[in-house]
């Protein structure tokens, strides 16, 4: 057998270790880009969340995926906020 796993669990085990690697940032006191660079990681893996979603819901092709209220929600959300989020979890 194959180790195939589908692309929305892939994305959301990607999005959970983008979120360790930034709260290990925040609670390593790493230097404010590379706290930066790995909140935007998160950032742009929440979104890739959302369009696994949509592909594992819906019969149309990835490339027709249009965000929803919460995917343009997260859109709107600053790093700076981001970084503050996950700063309050540690």
């Amino acid at each position: 057998m194959t180790c195939y796993i589908a692309n929305h669990e892939k994305a959301s085990r990607v999005l959970a270790k983008k979120e360790m690697r930034l709260l290990h940032a925040i609670k390593n006191d790493y230097a404010q880009e590379k706290v930066i660079k790995a909140a935007e990681q998160v950032w742009e893996a929440k979104l890739k969340v959302f369009k696994a979603q949509f592909s594992a819901k819906s019969v149309l092709p990835a490339h027709a995926y249009k965000p929803d209220a919460e995917a343009q929600s997260w859109q709107a959300v600053p790093v700076e906020e981001l970084i503050e989020a996950y700063k309050k979890e540690i």
